[in-house]
């Protein structure tokens, strides 16, 4: 169950004029669900910033109203301005603790791959894998462990770890980890194979004149 909390306040500003919350430090933020009515709030702007970081852009995240309760709510959308980053407008969607939900969750790695050596890198090919879960049970993160990590063995979704409750939507065979050779490399393999070509003695064969000559 995630211990993430976040207390907000009624708003009763809409419009152009939610530019003095945010220049107060205020989020203006939306409430809605499927059993609950659309609901104008604002909340903090550092606070909002710490919950995100510590899990909040997939887990779920207890919403403290001033004066009108508490709902459990997951981020549906997070609007943010293009120079400065700062929050413009943040969708929060209150979830049914017994009803499955669908997010995408990131993926981190762990450990060092026992295979690696010079010439070789990690990539990783996706950042977040979608699931299924019930909101008590959506993780943070996903671990997944990179030390068995082979150039002939990608970690894909089939590979990632079993988790209580959960269950990976994103295409079982879709890479997430693979080990590949940096371009440093290429260009080495490249250079050392055109010496190779030119390193070989060329073979001239006998023409026709050359023949009707001998003739």
């Amino acid at each position: 169950m995630s211990e993430l909390t976040l207390t907000a306040q009624p708003r009763a500003i809409t419009g152009r004029k939610v530019r003095q919350l945010r220049r107060q430090g205020l989020v203006p933020v939306v409430v809605y669900g499927k059993t609950q009515a659309s609901v104008n709030l604002q909340v903090n702007a550092r606070a909002l910033e710490t919950t995100l970081h510590h899990g909040g852009y997939s887990q779920l995240v207890e919403l403290t109203i001033d004066g009108g309760g508490m709902l459990n709510v997951l981020v549906r959308d997070i609007q943010r301005h293009p120079v400065t980053n700062a929050f413009v407008h943040v969708d929060f969607y209150a979830v049914n603790m017994a009803e499955q939900q669908e997010v995408s969750v990131q993926v981190v790695s762990v450990g060092r791959p026992s295979a690696l050596i010079t010439g070789l890198m990690v990539l990783q090919q996706l950042d977040a894998v979608a699931i299924s879960a019930l909101p008590a049970d959506i993780p943070a993160v996903i671990e997944v462990d990179i030390t068995n990590l082979d150039v002939e063995a990608p970690i894909s979704v089939a590979d990632l770890p079993a988790l209580p409750g959960i269950e990976y939507l994103s295409e079982p065979d879709e890479a997430v980890f693979m080990l590949i050779a940096t371009r440093a490399a290429e260009e080495e393999e490249e250079e050392e194979a055109a010496e190779e070509e030119m390193a070989e003695p060329e073979v001239v064969g006998r023409g026709k004149a050359d023949e009707e000559e001998e003739e």
